[in-house]
């Protein structure tokens, strides 16, 4: 039994021993730009999947504005995609901040929508009090 728990004990002081399963890329990207990259690309995503016609209007790459806007180039952020997806809790911690920052732009957004919407009732109510509607004739 003794020779058990050694073994175990070994077995998991070598895993934590172990070496990164992904080099670190030579131009590694600070953790948080990852986050402003990611960010960025949901929001991308998002206006490619809603607005596609706009960004072909303008003829807008979201891929270039990408890499010009972070000064970075495909294999830089491939690379460095996969570097922080070889650590899952860096990556958790990374997805959750942009999940964050996503629902805080949404919670903005419902809210001048609901101011606007406010605004649109209140004006057809004024309107509605301002011209008396007539009586049918009989």
């Amino acid at each position: 039994m003794k020779q058990v728990g050694l073994f175990l004990l070994l077995f998991i002081a070598f895993l934590g021993c172990k070496e990164p399963i992904v080099d670190k890329p030579e131009k590694l990207i600070d953790k948080d730009v990852m986050i402003d990259i990611y960010y960025d690309i949901s929001i991308l995503n998002a206006s490619k999947a809603t607005a596609a016609n706009k960004l072909e209007e303008y003829n807008f790459d979201p891929e270039e504005y990408i890499y010009r806007k972070y000064n970075v180039d495909s294999a830089q952020l491939s690379q460095n995609s996969i570097y922080y997806t070889s650590n899952p809790n860096v990556q958790l911690e990374m997805f959750t901040e942009v999940e964050k920052r996503l629902q805080k732009l949404k919670d903005s957004i419902d809210s001048k929508l609901k101011k606007t919407q406010n605004i649109k009732v209140k004006k057809a109510e004024e309107k509605a009090v301002e011209t008396p509607t007539k009586a049918p004739e009989k």
